[in-house]
């Protein structure tokens, strides 16, 4: 078997995961709160039978797939119940698996009163599940609300501490081992959302740069395959 097969062959898998990762964000541009991946790459010495060779046991990987959580373009929609985060930080869910972190902010008032996600989950104050009385919903910049003048509660804004874990669960939730803390100096911005922080046009061109890359591992790996089946050949003609 031809070593020099493996570092393309490992190429083209590395590049075939970052074509899932931009197709997968660029799917979600028009998702409110969405959060694009960002692929880091990684190599590792492979072992063989004989000396390593540089360049040839080298191969390459996805190592990590951290989301971005830069900001995304605020737009104004008017609807008292879409609510968005300026900065950094998280809307706290209670769900079914415990308390949650979501940033969609596209929230709806059930019929028990209470302020949920599109999934149904109770969206947390200071209070605990936010109930909302029926009359004219005010919140500040600070995430206070009020019903008709009247203070009910304060929506809890979280971040979660440089360095700690935390990772996408689906439908915008996010999920971390570490406890929380407030979300200082992040603003509460009531009748408006945010947009997915994919920025269409660079993805797009970086998609068409890692498909033709993609497209050269595949040419390499069959140029690779036919040299071997061509010595192979000439030596059981010269056997």
């Amino acid at each position: 078997m031809n070593r020099g097969i493996y570092p393309p062959l490992a190429g083209a898998l590395a590049l075939e995961r970052r074509l899932e990762v931009l197709s997968h964000n660029i799917g979600n541009v028009h998702t409110t709160g969405f959060k694009k991946d960002k692929p880091i790459f990684a190599t590792i010495l492979g072992q063989t039978s004989g000396p390593s060779v540089a360049g040839i046991d080298l191969f390459p990987l996805v190592d990590g797939l951290p989301p971005d959580r830069s900001q995304g373009v605020l737009v104004h929609t008017g609807q008292p119940l879409d609510i968005a985060l300026e900065g950094e930080g998280f809307f706290v869910v209670k769900t079914p698996e415990g308390n949650q972190y979501f940033r969609g902010g596209s929230f709806y008032r059930n019929v028990d009163g209470i302020l949920v996600t599109p999934m149904g989950d109770p969206v947390l104050g200071k209070k605990g599940p936010i109930k909302l009385p029926i009359g004219d919903i005010g919140i500040d910049a600070d995430g206070g609300i009020r019903v008709n003048n009247i203070q009910v509660d304060q929506l809890r804004v979280e971040k979660v501490p440089q360095g700690e874990d935390i990772g996408k669960i689906g439908d915008l939730y996010w999920s971390t081992p570490s406890k929380g803390v407030p979300a200082t100096g992040t603003k509460v911005q009531q009748g408006m959302l945010e947009k997915s922080n994919v920025n269409p046009a660079l993805d797009m061109v970086e998609l068409i740069t890692v498909t033709r890359e993609y497209e050269q591992m595949q040419r390499a790996i069959r140029a690779m395959d036919e040299m071997t089946g061509q010595a192979i050949q000439a030596a059981r003609v010269q056997g």
